[in-house]
């Protein structure tokens, strides 16, 4: 594509957009009078939650290489211009449009993009309403509303066209998943009905860590070990043996990655459970950890539409008094299983939950298969006791703190 084609269109939008997903905190740091244009090798390429993220290798005036740091906005806005997880990879040779730092260092705030294959990526379609970015309100100067405007006068003039909102996947908070279903709780959905749960997990649930027999079950980690490919026992083995020596190895969560699954499901402290006919919310105290169940029968999101992370995607199930739980979806980005077992995207995890004890005990069989890490399926059982008396307080992973942990270097 020639220039004056590229300049022709307004490409993609992840911070211009109308509505709702307009100004971020980081808006402030880019100069959104101008803009540049960058050709380059993509080295790496983050399609998460909040932010699209592209880093670039680019060759600079002096011939020189030189990395680029490209920001989106959220890829729910991404959707919105036909762009998802295929439309970039790791190599791909692209350029890209952006609102340059105003620092001078080499990154921005991205416009569009025209794709390795040709594909442009564009917000200027005549029928789209006009979109602007907005100023970030701390920049703004206060202006006194009208004088005498009540409450209800403001929200009236503030009320958007239609109620309820119809999600397309970029209202606020939405993520990359909204806007192909009905939601879980939305009232039409809560309102079906369906076969009755066999039982009822609301409530809080203390992990039960068995410590007297760490040896034979693992407490909160899987013991045994799965039997290790090549490059899962290379990672496993470079664990040990800095273990040995004393040293910290490999493990994301002491620099604040999410434990994600299974782990939030076998650490100690409390998790908190919410149970609907359509899903079952959790939190965990496990530095807030979030998880959702969705039990309303709806499909799996597409994977090129998939927002891969720590906790996948889980849908359930119920086979008589049993909850069957299948998560798929996980990022390969510093996922452990427990310490010295690392997984990535190929992991599936099935639970199958039943209650004893009159309801205060939960019985969960994990079976863990990840082809890439190790060979077959590798599975547990661990247990949940109900507790009362309890709730989930905030915690959180600070990641200046846990560099003043022992061994975590300077």
């Amino acid at each position: 594509m020639n220039s004056y084609k590229f300049a022709f269109f307004l490409l993609v939008v992840f911070g211009l957009s109308a509505g709702p997903v307009t100004g971020h905190h980081s808006a402030v740091v880019f100069d959104e009078a101008s803009s540049v244009q960058k050709t380059g090798e993509v080295t790496q390429f983050i399609y998460r939650n909040p932010h699209l993220i592209i880093t670039m290798k680019v060759t600079d005036d002096s011939g020189n290489p030189e990395e680029w740091k490209i920001e989106g906005q959220s890829i729910a806005a991404m959707r919105q211009s036909g762009f998802d997880r295929e439309s970039l990879k790791v190599g791909d040779v692209v350029t890209i449009k952006m609102h340059p730092l105003k620092n001078g260092e080499p990154g921005g705030l991205i416009q569009g993009m025209i794709g390795a294959d040709g594909k442009s990526y564009s917000m200027d379609a005549s029928d789209a309403p006009t979109r602007a970015r907005q100023v970030y309100p701390a920049l703004m100067p206060w202006v006194p509303p009208p004088e005498g405007e009540t409450w209800q006068m403001r929200e009236k003039k503030t009320r958007p066209p239609e109620l309820p909102i119809i999600s397309n996947g970029t209202a606020a908070g939405d993520g990359t998943a909204a806007g192909f279903t009905d939601g879980a709780l939305d009232p039409e959905n809560l309102s079906q009905k369906r076969p009755s749960a066999a039982f009822d997990l609301t409530g809080v649930w203390q992990f039960r860590g068995e410590d007297e027999w760490r040896a034979n079950y693992g407490s909160f980690e899987f013991k045994p070990s799965p039997e290790f490919t090549a490059k899962g026992k290379e990672f496993h083995d470079a664990y040990m043996e800095a273990s040995k020596k004393g040293e910290r190895y490999g493990d994301p969560t002491a620099l604040c990655y999410p434990a994600g699954m299974p782990r939030l499901m076998t650490r100690y402290g409390s998790l908190m459970m919410i149970q609907f006919p359509t899903a079952i919310y959790m939190v965990s105290r496990l530095n807030n950890e979030y998880r959702v169940i969705f039990t309303d029968g709806r499909d799996r999101v597409p994977e090129n539409k998939l927002d891969r992370n720590w906790g996948g995607e889980s849908l359930g199930h119920w086979e008589g008094d049993t909850l069957v739980v299948e998560t798929t979806g996980f990022t390969d980005d510093n996922h452990l299983i427990q310490a010295g077992v690392i997984t990535g995207s190929k992991l599936k995890i099935v639970e199958r939950m039943q209650m004893i004890n009159d309801g205060n005990t939960l019985v969960t069989e994990f079976t863990f298969t990840d082809p890439e890490h190790w060979i077959g399926e590798w599975k547990h059982i661990k247990f949940r006791d109900r507790v009362l008396r309890s709730d989930i307080r905030e915690a959180n992973c600070i990641y200046k703190d846990n560099l003043s942990l022992p061994g975590m270097g300077n």
